[in-house]
């Protein structure tokens, strides 16, 4: 049987290295919801349409904050419940998914449900799109008296 982190650093290659990171099915579904879908409790994000498991997503959380991509605060209302945020790190990825909304817009249109505010944005402006979802986020971060 091979170790759960066997693969990891098989080669300096960046996507391999980026890929051992977040290339499994869920984690970069964790990172959208987190950025552009406003979903900061487990709670919202284990109701996501494609129907992550609350093992798996607590399983994804954890890596993702063991990589510095994903922390939290504890949630206002309950000491036991807590509120996700993307680190600087984490917001980083914003772009990849920019680039990536952009390729499937464009060879999976037909599939693809982009609401038609974002898919102009998309289409048209992706480094306005880009701005204006960091702002948000930031915007969050200051309501939530998150500390970066």
């Amino acid at each position: 049987m091979v170790k759960k982190n066997a693969h990891k650093h098989r080669s300096g290659c960046p996507l391999a290295c980026a890929l051992d990171l977040i290339g499994d099915h869920w984690s970069l579904l964790i990172v959208r919801d987190l950025i552009f879908l406003d979903r900061h409790e487990y709670k919202d994000m284990l109701s996501s349409e494609e129907g992550i498991s609350s093992n798996i997503l607590s399983d994804r959380l954890k890596k993702l904050e063991a990589a510095k991509l994903v922390a939290s605060i504890p949630h206002p209302e309950s000491g036991r419940r807590k509120l996700y945020y993307l680190t600087a790190r984490g917001k980083d990825l914003v772009y990849l998914l920019i680039d990536i909304a952009r390729w499937s817009e464009k060879h999976l249109g037909d599939i693809v449900d982009i609401p038609p505010e974002k898919k102009e944005l998309l289409t048209n402006n992706p480094d306005l799109m880009v701005e204006l979802t960091l702002k948000d986020l930031d915007d969050w971060e200051k309501a939530h008296g998150v500390k970066t």
